[in-house]
């Protein structure tokens, strides 16, 4: 049930904000609440003891699974022994039939191959200059609040969907035609909306074969998904061979040891993750900082007259970024609070003791991102809203792994920069243009779908401000 704890003897513009959250159960769930709780959403499941505990291990029938929030213990995991925690058998079948053996779920030599591949498009500078067409796209989202009906309610989750993915097939990835865009956000919203019961199957050992209610509409989107992005790749084979995007370059990719080109599938393996993931985790990053800032509306005043005093009338430019610290700090709390990618997995591959547990080869690590950005001992009053925590001494105190909305580890998301750049970029644009108001009534609850949905999606008050 989604919580909304809110001061009331204070002023409405400063009252502390307890912006919705999950409450979790007191105990670990028995195996027959278990899986419908997970279905619905997996946040559910998580009991008080990981929000509180650097360590939390649980025996089901012989299959070991243990939550993990301590910032060393997660730093030994990703980091230091990582190869002693590998992908897991449950990720591999969450994400296969639809991204194959792409640079998410790929290990060792086939992943380091794809990693080192894609990395040139990734590096700082060269990010920045796709700063204008985040600008651009983010002045075609306001032109459309701008004509809807005023004062009516706009769904927020919806628009930053489109313009994420607009920004990411007109930088990193080109070449899409506006009937491809369509199916791949509508099958990737099909794809999520079902996906709780293959991880929850997996997660009780329900072997892979088995019927649920979400098997046939997963593999019919994910079957729609491969099929539009090899539409794409022969399109573009055609048109653009030699471009210097993503595609360009895995194309002329060759395996370091067998010289051969990357195969077909492996190709749209590789463009469906970022396609999905390039847009997707900084959508919902977005949705949430703005209904904070709804819900906060001195917070979003400060950064509107921040980035007027940056950057007046004129479009976000590179050169601004720095001198953003109030519009950064609001997107870090959105972050911790929000985290797009809220749960992470691992598996032992040998026996391992881990905060005074011995645990067999093949036991389940998971790693509630959400859990450990809300954790009693790494952070205070850790419901609250504050970007204050987020002030250069504040954040200097922090461990490096309480905070890690992109992981951690040779595994961190290699599109980190690109979504922190995008996302500032966005947030600024926006709350210079516009006011977000909320509707006094819709307490979005914090849902896992692989990434974090609000529940009910995320309807707010649109108020284009003079010339936008």
């Amino acid at each position: 049930m989604a919580r909304d704890q809110v001061e009331q003897a204070e002023p409405a513009d400063a009252r502390p904000l307890y912006p919705p959250t999950v409450e979790p159960p007191s105990e670990v769930l028995p195996l027959s609440r278990f899986l419908p709780t997970f279905v619905r959403n997996p946040l559910r499941t998580l009991p008080v003891a990981v929000y509180e505990e650097p360590c939390l291990v649980v025996e089901r029938k012989g299959r070991h699974n243990a939550w993990v929030t301590d910032p060393a213990m997660v730093e030994r995991i990703l980091l230091h022994e990582h190869e002693d925690f590998a992908k897991t058998p449950l990720e591999r079948r969450i994400f296969e039939p639809t991204i194959g053996h792409g640079i998410l779920t790929a290990e060792g030599p086939a992943w380091r191959w794809q990693r080192r591949t894609a990395a040139p498009l990734f590096r700082h500078q060269d990010l920045l200059g796709h700063v204008p067409a985040m600008t651009a796209a983010a002045g075609r989202q306001v032109e459309r609040w701008r004509a809807a009906l005023p004062g009516s309610l706009a769904r927020v989750d919806h628009a930053m969907t489109d313009v994420t993915y607009e920004i990411i097939t007109r930088s990193i990835l080109a070449g899409t035609v506006p009937a491809e865009d369509v199916l791949i956000k509508r099958e990737a919203h099909r794809m999520l909306a079902w996906i709780s019961w293959e991880v929850g199957f997996g997660i009780v050992g329900i072997p892979e074969w088995v019927w649920h209610p979400g098997k046939w509409p997963s593999r019919r989107a994910a079957k729609a998904l491969r099929g539009t992005v090899h539409q794409l790749l022969a399109r573009r084979r055609a048109e653009r061979e030699g471009a210097k995007d993503l595609l360009g370059r895995l194309l002329a990719a060759r395996d370091p040891e067998t010289g051969q080109p990357m195969a077909d599938e492996q190709l749209v393996d590789n463009l469906l993750t970022f396609l999905l993931a390039g847009h997707e985790t900084t959508a919902k990053a977005l949705t949430w900082s703005l209904y904070l800032l709804a819900r906060a509306p001195h917070w979003q005043e400060r950064i509107r007259r921040e980035v007027v005093e940056v950057c007046g009338a004129r479009p976000v430019e590179q050169r601004h970024l720095g001198s953003l610290p109030i519009t950064t700090r609001v997107l870090k709390e959105a972050l911790r609070l929000y985290p797009p990618a809220p749960i992470m997995s691992r598996m032992t591959a040998r026996e391992v003791m881990l905060g005074g547990h011995k645990l067999p080869k093949g036991a389940l690590i998971i790693i509630p991102v959400f859990a450990v950005h809300r954790h009693r001992r790494l952070w205070t009053d850790p419901d609250r809203f504050d970007p204050d925590r987020f002030l250069p001494e504040a954040e200097a105190n922090h461990v490096r792994t309480q905070f890690m909305p992109f992981g951690f580890g040779p595994r961190t998301c290699i599109g980190m920069a690109f979504a922190m750049i995008e996302a500032t970029v966005l947030l600024a644009s926006f709350v210079r243009a516009a006011r977000f108001e909320w509707d006094g009534r819709h307490l979005p609850e914090p849902v896992s779908r692989v990434t974090l949905q609000p529940k009910g999606g995320m309807p707010l008050r649109v108020t284009v401000l003079g010339n936008g």
